[in-house]
């Protein structure tokens, strides 16, 4: 497999882990993220070390998506962030500026649901202050993936108990769930998921946990109920 070809598809994987579905709108975070790559892929160089890439990079788009996204603003540059530096390591890609720093910024001149990136220089770009995480109204809700009924979308305000018990919240019609299986709480801008002692155990991403902070994207198994945590608009 061609280093590009590993690139693309650790990716998506990367991609579909930290975006898919969470974000729905005409510009979508795993859309500047593929193209991200792609930008990273056709500015790398060879040199006398191996190959080098630009470590820095600006992602233009339309003032209203910005606004849009700027909640999400200071996550969304750092997941980007990592999602080169996790790619270019796979493939020996050193950077040039040794880091990777990435800033979104408007551009009237760009349609909405578009995106323009420019490597290897932040002149004249200084870093937007997006809101902090725990300024932002804590919204998440949990989507059903797998279990019964096989379609739902539930709300996590403030806290959310979960189980087969009929006081629950988040009541779930599944045997292998315990009556108090778990609970998540909102805490400092993002969900907390905390398993009581449940018998068939509470998954993150196919880890097994007590208690994990949960991101956007993250799934998250009771039993064998599985939920996508997304960020609710």
């Amino acid at each position: 497999m061609s280093w590009l070809s590993r690139i693309e598809s650790a990716c998506a994987a990367f991609v579909e882990r930290a975006f898919a579905k969470t974000f729905p709108s005409d510009l979508e975070p795993a859309q500047i993220a593929r193209k991200l790559v792609a930008t990273m892929e056709a500015a790398t160089r060879g040199g006398e070390d191996g190959l080098v890439a630009p470590g820095k990079y600006v992602v233009y788009v339309n003032p209203d998506d910005l606004e849009r996204l700027a909640p999400h603003g200071a996550y969304l540059e750092r997941e980007w962030s990592q999602l080169l530096v996790d790619m270019a390591s796979r493939v020996d890609i050193a950077f040039s500026d040794g880091g990777v720093e990435i800033r979104m910024q408007p551009r009237a001149s760009i349609p909405t649901g578009a995106v323009e990136i420019e490597p290897g220089t932040l002149v004249h770009t200084d870093p937007i202050e997006f809101p902090r995480a725990d300024s932002v109204p804590a919204r998440f809700q949990l989507r059903m993936v797998k279990g019964i009924p096989a379609y739902g979308v539930y709300t996590i305000d403030g806290s959310l108990n979960v189980g087969r018990s009929d006081d629950s919240e988040l009541f779930l019609v599944d045997p292998s769930v315990s009556r108090r299986h778990a609970v998540i709480d909102v805490d400092s801008g993002s969900p907390i998921v905390h398993d009581l002692g449940s018998t068939n155990g509470t998954f993150v991403n196919g880890e097994r946990v007590e208690t994990r902070r949960l991101a956007p994207g993250d799934l998250v198994t009771f039993g064998k109920t599985e939920m996508r945590l997304e960020a609710g608009s």
